[in-house]
């Protein structure tokens, strides 16, 4: 068996699919990645709350001092290149006038080119909004998903486009974004970075943990 998709059924009526139920604020998710980037999951939340209770969009961030946003992103980590970039990011969403709800439409390709043109933006950040604001069908990688896909052996590489093409690969269409919240949970609960192999589910399939990939 595909140990990816064992992965996707374990997970299937977990409350994380829920995310996939709705159609996310495009300027949120976005925010809300950058912020997340070399950042636990609790402070990204914490600090998330606080910067969307003081902005509501790109043109109220471009009005505030660089200080004021980096002392709402303290505790984030990287905050003040992170506060630079989401500046630098909403000054070019305003300028160009880009309507992110109608970015998310578009494309996969068209949409993450115009994304990643975006300062602070990298492919997993492109991804994620893709996924959550646009319910395209693909799968973002973060740690959790690069470690998984490396441990099963699936994979002999650290490259974004190459991890994400192992799980294209792997999971059929219309589920990869199931796939990917699958693995961050199966990451956060079993495949942690010292990992719980003597409670996991797919160790027969998985080299790392003795067992064989098939």
């Amino acid at each position: 068996m595909n140990p990816v998709m064992r992965i996707v059924e374990l997970y299937e009526d977990h409350p994380i699919m829920e995310r996939l139920d709705r159609r996310e604020d495009p300027f949120r998710v976005l925010i809300r990645t950058i912020i997340s980037q070399r950042t636990r999951d609790t402070v990204t939340r914490r600090v998330s709350e606080r910067f969307f209770e003081r902005f509501d969009g790109p043109e109220d961030v471009i009005e505030a001092d660089l200080e004021e946003i980096q002392e709402i992103l303290r505790g984030a980590g990287l905050y003040r290149q992170k506060a630079r970039w989401i500046r630098a990011c909403c000054e070019r969403i305003v300028s160009e006038g880009i309507d992110l709800s109608e970015v998310v439409r578009r494309p996969v390709e068209e949409a993450r080119e115009t994304l990643l043109d975006l300062p602070g933006v990298g492919p997993k950040t492109a991804d994620v909004v893709l996924l959550f604001a646009g319910g395209h069908d693909i799968c973002p990688v973060d740690v959790h998903v690069r470690r998984i896909v490396g441990r099963l052996g699936l994979v002999d590489s650290r490259d974004y486009d190459d991890v994400q093409r192992a799980v294209h690969e792997a999971v059929p269409e219309g589920k990869r974004g199931k796939a990917h919240l699958a693995l961050i949970q199966f990451g956060r609960e079993i495949c942690r970075s010292e990992p719980k192999c003597e409670a996991c589910p797919v160790r027969p399939l998985c080299p790392t943990g003795g067992g064989e990939r098939g």
